[in-house]
């Protein structure tokens, strides 16, 4: 199997031999249709293996050079990492030649070589005349010192040393992983009697294998992979940087089309618009206006799109700016998918980008240049990922981050140990990624505020949870505010007592008038047995004030002097165990124990108190229920 990149495309003006070359390289005819044979042009995409050597095998893509059938060439071009850029040695530099190469330079090809074909029917100084030319042109793009190979398909001049120079680009220029989910853009789409829909593609990521189920993109379902080739042959995974043929059953055939994309189903997501990191190409004709409909091109799908800038007016040749992309119909997106755009009648190539954050609210230029910052982050993966973790630093979703990156967890974990600053947890079956500072400082907060809380309130037992997350982490979302609390208990930062979080060791002090009001209320709730006073108006009787006497019933509560069976019902600590040492020896000695003989055993209780004391060690499972009648038994 061919290592991931092996994807090599054609690119040139018409007429300059690219499909003459392939065939002299791979023995492959690429132009398949009559129409193309007739007429001596490639109208659209064509594919072919190339054996080196060394036993490997790259895929060539060969792509029409007509500029009317500049989409079906940025379609073939989506997939490749290297590029053999023809220009005929009678012709010369041409226009499909410098816009062949503006896209591939916008598509972030890493690396080209260019063939100087049809040598045989030049002199030598017109072949020297051609080659000045192109380093003229290679020399102002990010290819400049590109090796040029004059070739011949008549003669087989250095097609062998061409073919040595495709050899090592393909070795050497992979930039797609292997560790993402799967992800394959559709270029081809056909049916085989008997079998069903054949989607054909380059593997941008991950790898598929025979019944894998799959997602096809937008709007195509779900599907399972009964049959994979790569170059011709079957297999039964096919992995990153492949040509490769799925033939998929489940989906509704009438659907499925070019530009659409068959993936994991983690990462099945579709996007209408998104922040792009735009750039208007140096020899652009025209520059980039904002709030005007263009052409896009993304992966292998094309369609118009309206552009939102952060600048005022219009972007120029050259330049480079934020811009919101508003799309005709939704298209599947990640960070960092390139994209070409071209005017509106699709005559030029205006230039492209980089899509850093598909989805979410529709920017105009107040929103992009706001969160300015952000899209700094998002220009490069790593930067970009510990960009959005740190917009949640007490936790970002890791599921998230995964897919919209469409990183591995193995790739991005050691992507965390390598920065030493990122931690991740787990709560609740769900993964998060966080900040060590950030959370090591919050968790310092807490702390604070809990122990502000006891200065403040020294008569009280502690801060209940919600009122300590509300008062130092506003932004949290609870169940996360809820892990870090936890969290600190665990360090014996804080302690839970009840309801209420408090410092380890601390412990409320009742003083002066408080001291005596608590006396009255613990002596009146003791006295009271089983028919306890109602909290709400104990002041009036007690003749006390209603505040003070609230709260410290609440600390009362809080401190387990008493206890709150129900918010209308509550008994001393004492009674309570009463009522416990009752229950635990009736039902030793009888199995089993009815509320009518549990009210018996209650002096001065009522059937009101049984059930309410009963409820109570049923929820705490001292006792349990057995029948509709109310009897209870041991729930040990």
């Amino acid at each position: 199997m061919s290592p991931p990149g092996c994807v090599i495309g054609t690119a040139g003006h018409i007429d300059h031999g690219k499909t003459s070359l392939v065939k002299a390289l791979t023995g492959v005819d690429c132009d398949r249709f009559e129409e193309e044979k007739l007429r001596g042009v490639t109208i659209d995409i064509g594919f072919a293996p190339l054996t080196f050597d060394n036993g490997i095998v790259a895929g060539m893509v060969d792509v029409p050079g007509h500029r009317k059938f500049i989409h079906n060439m940025l379609a073939g071009a989506t997939g490749i990492d290297s590029a053999m850029l023809v220009i005929a040695a009678d012709d010369s530099v041409m226009p499909q030649t410098v816009e062949h190469l503006a896209i591939l330079e916008l598509l972030q090809v890493k690396k080209i070589v260019v063939s100087l074909t049809k040598t045989d029917l030049v002199d030598e100084e017109t072949r020297e005349i051609a080659k000045e030319e192109i380093r003229e042109l290679i020399d102002s793009s990010p290819f400049a010192g590109a090796r040029i190979i004059e070739t011949s398909v008549v003669t087989g001049e250095g097609i062998g040393e061409l073919r040595n120079e495709l050899a090592d680009m393909a070795l050497n220029n992979s930039t797609k992983h292997s560790g993402s989910y799967f992800r394959m853009p559709i270029d081809r789409v056909f049916s085989i009697k008997g079998h069903g829909r054949v989607v054909t593609g380059t593997i941008f990521s991950g790898e598929v294998s025979v019944d894998d189920k799959v997602s096809l993109v937008p709007g195509g379902g779900l599907g399972r992979v009964r049959n994979a080739q790569v170059h011709g042959q079957n297999c039964k995974t096919a992995t990153v940087g492949a040509r490769t043929a799925i033939n998929l059953a489940g989906i509704d055939k009438r659907g499925v089309k070019r530009g659409m994309v068959v993936c994991h189903n983690s990462i099945a997501f579709e996007s209408a618009h998104f922040v792009a990191d735009l750039l208007c190409h140096r020899l652009s004709a025209f520059p980039i206006s904002h709030a005007r409909s263009y052409l896009l091109a993304v992966h292998t799908a094309h369609c118009s799109a309206t552009l939102l800038l952060d600048i005022p007016d219009r972007l120029l040749p050259g330049e480079r700016c934020i811009a919101t992309v508003k799309l005709e119909e939704p298209i599947h997106l990640l960070h960092g998918d390139r994209f070409v755009l071209r005017d509106s009648s699709a005559t030029y190539t205006l230039g492209g980008g980089s899509v850093l954050a598909p989805g979410g609210p529709i920017l105009g230029r107040r929103g992009l240049k706001r969160d300015s910052a952000k899209w700094i982050t998002l220009r490069e993966r790593d930067t970009g990922i510990r960009g959005l973790i740190s917009q949640k630093p007490w936790g970002a979703p890791l599921d998230g981050i995964i897919a919209l990156f469409n990183i591995g967890e193995t790739e991005l974990n050691a992507l965390f140990k390598t920065e030493g600053d990122t931690g991740l947890f787990e709560w609740k079956g769900k993964k998060f990624a966080y900040l060590k500072l950030f959370a090591d400082q919050m968790m310092d907060r807490l702390v604070k505020t809990v122990e502000t809380f006891h200065q403040e309130n020294g008569d009280l037992l502690g801060i209940t949870e919600p009122e300590l997350a509300a008062k130092t982490l506003p932004g949290v979302d609870r169940e996360l505010a809820a892990f870090w609390i936890r969290r600190l208990a665990e360090e014996k930062r804080i302690e839970h007592k009840g309801a209420t979080i408090r410092i380890p060791g601390f412990h409320v002090s009742f003083t002066g008038g408080s001291e005596t009001v608590k006396n009255l209320i613990l002596r009146r709730f003791q006295n009271s047995g089983f028919s306890p006073p109602r909290c709400n108006s104990l002041h009036s009787e007690l003749k006390l004030d209603r505040k003070e006497t609230a709260r410290i019933i609440t600390v009362l509560i809080q401190i387990g002097e008493l206890v709150s069976l129900s918010p209308e019902y509550t008994l001393h600590k004492s009674v309570l165990e009463q009522a416990r040492e009752k229950l635990r020896v009736d039902i030793a000695g009888n199995g089993s124990i009815t509320t009518a003989r549990f009210r018996d055993l209650l002096e001065g209780g009522s059937r009101r108190s049984a059930i309410e004391i009963l409820e109570y060690f049923d929820r705490t499972g001292f006792t349990r229920r057995v029948d509709n009648k109310g009897t209870r038994m041991s729930g040990k």
